[in-house]
Protein backbone atom coordinates (compact mmCIF):
# COMPACT_ATOMS: atom_id res chain seq x y z
CA UNK A 1 0.00 0.00 0.00
CA UNK A 2 1.06 3.38 -0.96
CA UNK A 3 1.95 6.07 1.62
CA UNK A 4 0.07 9.64 0.86
CA UNK A 5 0.30 12.68 2.65
CA UNK A 6 -3.19 14.66 3.98
CA UNK A 7 -3.63 17.73 2.67
CA UNK A 8 -2.58 19.14 6.05
CA UNK A 9 0.35 17.27 6.44
CA UNK A 10 1.28 19.32 2.70
CA UNK A 11 0.04 22.23 3.75
CA UNK A 12 2.16 22.31 6.53
CA UNK A 13 5.47 21.32 3.91
CA UNK A 14 4.79 24.29 1.81
CA UNK A 15 4.11 26.64 4.75
CA UNK A 16 7.56 25.38 6.32
CA UNK A 17 9.03 25.69 2.84
CA UNK A 18 7.82 29.28 2.44
CA UNK A 19 8.72 30.56 5.81
CA UNK A 20 12.91 29.01 4.79
CA UNK A 21 12.85 31.09 1.72
CA UNK A 22 11.42 33.64 3.71
CA UNK A 23 14.60 33.19 6.27
CA UNK A 24 17.20 33.25 3.78
CA UNK A 25 15.94 34.32 -0.20
CA UNK A 26 17.81 33.08 -3.22
CA UNK A 27 20.76 34.71 -4.91
CA UNK A 28 19.51 36.38 -8.12
CA UNK A 29 22.89 38.42 -8.96
CA UNK A 30 25.28 35.07 -8.52
CA UNK A 31 25.38 35.04 -12.65
CA UNK A 32 29.21 33.02 -12.28
CA UNK A 33 27.75 30.78 -9.99
CA UNK A 34 25.13 29.32 -12.60
CA UNK A 35 27.24 29.16 -15.80
CA UNK A 36 29.81 26.82 -13.78
CA UNK A 37 26.88 25.11 -12.30
CA UNK A 38 25.92 24.53 -15.89
CA UNK A 39 28.79 23.68 -17.00
CA UNK A 40 29.18 21.09 -14.40
CA UNK A 41 25.65 19.46 -15.15
CA UNK A 42 25.68 19.78 -19.33
CA UNK A 43 29.64 19.20 -20.11
CA UNK A 44 29.69 15.64 -18.91
CA UNK A 45 26.03 14.44 -20.88
CA UNK A 46 27.68 16.45 -24.04
CA UNK A 47 30.90 14.32 -23.97
CA UNK A 48 29.06 11.00 -23.65
CA UNK A 49 26.97 11.86 -26.68
CA UNK A 50 29.72 13.29 -28.97
CA UNK A 51 31.51 9.97 -27.81
CA UNK A 52 28.39 7.91 -29.22
CA UNK A 53 28.16 9.84 -32.33
CA UNK A 54 31.89 9.55 -32.79
CA UNK A 55 31.59 5.96 -32.32
CA UNK A 56 28.65 5.56 -34.54
CA UNK A 57 31.03 7.21 -37.76
CA UNK A 58 33.74 5.14 -36.67
CA UNK A 59 32.25 2.19 -37.13
CA UNK A 60 30.47 2.83 -39.98
CA UNK A 61 32.68 4.46 -42.18
CA UNK A 62 35.81 3.74 -41.12
CA UNK A 63 36.26 0.29 -39.69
Amino acid sequence: MRYRESKEERQKKIERAKELLKETPPEKNDLLAMIIAAFIVFLPVLIMVLAVFILIIGFLFLW
